[in-house]
């Protein structure tokens, strides 16, 4: 045999064999990249999954189905998070992999389980697409309950600019979101499948035979997640409202502890600042990290700074002690000065701004944290007060960075009648490829389950504000329409009297449900594959 044939062949079982997979599941995994921010296509979501399910269908390999998920989903989390390699190329990778091995135990259960289901009973179809479903929100669950689990981007973040969808978060989070939009696509493949294959083997033939139960179930879950739109705004009551001016500084500083930058990343901020201050803001806010220097080392110029301007700023800033150092947000007064009171950051970047366990026993590790060395991190949520120029007081709680991906720390909010969320963070590390619009889409999640508008302050981007309803309404964008450039701007935000929302009583009482389908599920689905087999 010539080589040239030797090459033909194994072309030709590589497309006989192998093909169908990767085509399937790499459709998929597109699509559901396409669904993400900040690609404007949250409907692939509902379809994202008919690719694959359908060649599942089809009983493959173990094999296949492990070579062919973890390659697209590597494939798809390099495009979800390749921004990561301004940083740290190997990051990247790390986090690529951490991200698409989670993937593997769904897509390996559901080929178990599909195919054999699919000739089942209405109840068993059903037992099957709701113990996968449940089995999708138990896996987005893992990867916010571990150190490594890096939980960017869940399924229910696709349908961030898409409030009507998210109106049932506020009672279970963004959890049921996932639940049912990966329920839809289940249904939907199941009901091409009853089309295409199972009608045709049905015994009986009729005016119902077309009809697929499961579908029409899923259509009436769809208007289940329409239906708050429907009734009275539980949020407002009118003349209860707190209005508050906040100056938001968007200073695009980088390589800010570089000692050429200092003096320069200082006057940028002096300068808009200054500007804030002109338009009587009752609060100026500046991003993450924003002094060059440890701000209760170098804290003269920032509290000048608000006594001129006649404005409190809330400030991410470095704080450094003897002991410890710590990336912080504080509150400088114009008339007292910094005070005492701050926020630390709780949960701290793994490898960028601490080395986790046991990899801080690897020699020269620690170098590949950030300037400022390893930080510690806080212990508890903090809550600041501020007034208005009518004198009403509004009480904001901060959060740093991709805090705000991880919806456990909101678990015990210090609130009061009148509370908002504040999001300050640096996304300029990580370029202009859609991190700042990921990042922000968390913040829509985190408004509608705790109940309260979130104000975001980025360095280079995303800054505006999101109501406690999850619609976005004001974002920061220059002349482009982009809302990565260097500028500052004056909002006026509305916020409501506080109403505690289901979830935020209840925590993740839906991802305890979920737990619950897989378990049985997977008894009522094994008997019957018992019961066929004999």
């Amino acid at each position: 045999m010539t080589p040239l044939n030797l090459l033909r062949g194994h072309l030709e079982s590589f497309m006989r064999n192998w093909l169908p997979g990767f085509f399937a599941t790499g459709a998929s995994f597109l699509l559901l990249w396409w669904a993400q921010p900040p690609n404007h296509f949250p409907e692939a979501a509902y379809f994202f999954l008919i690719p694959c399910l359908l060649w599942l269908y089809s009983q493959p390999d173990k094999g296949k189905i492990l070579l062919t998920v973890f390659v697209c989903a590597f494939l798809y989390s390099v495009g979800l998070v390749g921004w990561i390699r301004h940083v740290s190329l190997s990051g990247m990778l790390l986090a690529s992999i951490v991200i698409g091995g989670y993937y593997f135990p769904w897509f390996y259960l559901t080929s178990r389980w599909i195919r054999a289901a699919s000739h089942g009973s209405l109840a068993i179809r059903l037992s099957c697409l709701l113990g996968l479903s449940s089995l999708w929100v138990l896996v987005e669950w893992m990867r916010s309950s571990f150190t490594l689990g890096f939980p960017w981007c869940p399924l229910s973040v696709s349908q961030w600019e898409r409030p009507a969808i998210l109106q049932l978060v506020p009672f279970a989070g963004g959890w049921i979101v996932s639940f049912f939009l990966v329920f839809f696509n289940l249904s939907l493949a199941s009901y091409l499948h009853h089309l295409l294959v199972r009608r045709h083997s049905a015994k009986s033939k009729g005016a119902f035979t077309s009809m697929c139960p499961e579908f029409y179930l899923c259509m009436f879950f769809f208007l289940g997640m329409l239906s708050p739109i429907l009734f009275k705004n539980t949020y407002s009551n009118g003349s209860d409202k707190v209005s508050i001016r906040v100056g938001i500084c968007q200073p695009y500083l980088l390589e800010k502890w570089s000692p050429e930058n200092i003096k320069k990343n200082k006057q940028t901020l002096i300068e808009q600042t200054k500007l804030l201050g002109s338009l009587s803001p009752d609060l100026i806010v500046w991003p993450e990290a924003s002094t060059p220097y440890a701000v209760n080392l170098d804290r003269q110029w920032v509290e000048d700074l608000s006594k001129e301007v006649s404005a409190p700023i809330l400030a991410g800033a470095i704080v450094k002690e003897p002991e410890a150092s710590y990336n912080c947000v504080v509150k400088i007064n114009p008339d007292t000065g910094l005070d005492s009171k701050r926020y630390s950051k709780q949960i701290l970047v793994p490898f960028g701004e601490f080395i986790p366990f046991p990899f801080n026993y690897i020699p020269g590790i620690k170098r590949l944290v950030g300037p400022v060395g390893e930080f510690s991190s806080g212990k508890s949520l903090k809550s600041f007060t501020f007034q208005n120029d009518k004198n009403e007081t509004l009480s904001i709680i901060p959060i740093i960075c991709y805090e705000d991906i991880f919806p456990d720390l909101f678990k015990d909010l210090p609130s009061s009648s009148h509370t908002m969320l504040f999001v300050t963070t640096n996304d300029a590390w990580f370029g202009e490829e859609g991190c700042a619009e990921q990042h922000a889409a968390h913040s829509v999640m985190r408004a509608l389950e705790c109940g309260m508008p979130v104000l975001r302050c980025g360095n280079a981007g995303w800054s505006g504000w999101i109501t406690p309803k999850g619609s976005i309404r004001t974002v920061l964008l220059d002349e482009d329409k982009s809302v990565y450039f260097r500028g500052a701007s004056v909002l006026n935000l509305e916020v409501d009297p506080l109403v505690s929302t289901f979830y935020k009583k209840n925590g993740n009482y839906f991802v305890a449900l979920c737990f619950v389908f897989v378990i049985l599920s997977s008894f009522t689905l094994r008997k019957y594959f018992q019961d066929i087999a004999k």
